[in-house]
């Protein structure tokens, strides 16, 4: 959050570049960011006429050059956002010559515009029209924020809206939405309508109302495999299910989770550390806490046995010889006993 604290903290102070270079996957983030550039850069009133949106797929090197040198009709700066352009791509042979516009553009700015450039993509830092946008203006990248800054923002924002939200909830919050800022400040805005001000938004608070992702949806039904329990197993995939699920793609992602435990526990077995077993299976530090916990609820055996029998499932679904859910249903009977 630190890039988003010093961008706010220079446009307070006056210090706006006469360009800038926006990207990365944080979309909350960066909208933010141009509805302050609009405040700081655009003269009162100024939106409908000083403030131009250019398509960058589209527009050409020399289009977005002509628009942004042009002359203001009200007094003030003006700002050109100019969004998903092509030209910061590795593979962008094919806009040299509107990279040579815009390279002209950069060698000396318009004193009466401020050009930003925005897009969701990676940039390739080594090409030319980035570094002189560094060296003439300012480049950030808007990462996805890390748990612990996300955890604040979202106490804020309960803390704005007159509520409180425990550690727990937001942890639970966390794991239920990732960590796109734009779903969690949507799903902030359910709980704190839900839950009302002066009260405290709570862990089953957030259960009740934020639906779980596939993958954690997953770990919850393996979960209750692993304890025996059968009628929250089935629970589990009814719920799956509800939420539009197709079955092959259940199918594959509980394989999935019983191959990454067993191979979890092969690992371990041969005394590999927790930072190595990540490495080696590229895992989420996250997810590799909860398998190495669901390790201990099946033996190797089982777990081979119940990959056999899903392999078997897929095949009997994709040839049309089982429904779904009756064949779920016995695999899960089978397992749990």
């Amino acid at each position: 959050m630190k890039y988003f604290i010093d961008f706010l903290a220079e446009l307070k102070k006056g210090n706006i570049s006469p360009v800038y270079l926006l990207y990365g996957p944080e979309s909350y983030l960066r909208d933010q960011a141009i509805e302050l550039l609009k405040k700081y850069v655009l003269p009162p009133g100024g939106e409908q006429i000083n403030y131009d949106v250019l398509d960058g797929s589209t527009m050409s090197g020399l289009e977005i050059v002509t628009i942004a040198t042009s002359t203001s009709f009200l007094a003030g700066r003006r700002l050109v956002l100019v969004r998903s352009p092509q030209i910061f791509e590795t593979k962008a042979e094919k806009n040299e010559q509107d990279i040579k516009h815009i390279l002209g553009y950069l060698a000396s700015p318009y004193a009466g515009t401020c050009l930003v450039f925005e897009t969701a993509q990676n940039v390739d830092k080594r090409k030319k029209i980035y570094k002189e946008i560094a060296r003439v203006g300012r480049t950030i990248e808007f990462t996805l924020l890390k748990p612990a800054d996300l955890t604040k923002w979202l106490a804020k924002r309960a803390r704005e809206e007159g509520c409180n939200i425990g550690r727990e909830a937001v942890g639970e919050l966390l794991a239920r939405c990732g960590r796109d800022m734009y779903t969690l400040y949507h799903e902030m805005e359910k709980l704190v309508s839900y839950t009302g001000p002066g009260k405290t938004i709570s862990l089953e608070t957030v259960r009740q109302m934020v639906a779980a992702r596939l993958e954690d949806s997953i770990f919850e039904v393996v979960d209750a495999i692993g304890g025996k329990n059968y009628v929250r197993a089935l629970s589990g995939i009814r719920n799956l299910l509800m939420h539009k699920q197709q079955p092959q793609q259940i199918i594959g992602m509980v394989a999935r989770q019983f191959r990454l435990i067993l191979q979890v526990q092969g690992l371990a077995q041969k005394g590999m550390s927790r930072e190595q077993i990540i490495a080696a299976l590229k895992l989420h530090p996250f997810v590799y806490t909860k398998i190495y916990a669901q390790r201990k609820n099946f033996p190797a055996g089982q777990l081979v046995k119940a990959l056999n029998h899903l392999t078997e499932l897929d095949y009997a679904l994709k040839t049309g010889r089982a429904d779904f859910y009756p064949a779920i249903e016995t695999f899960i009977l089978k397992i749990c006993i």
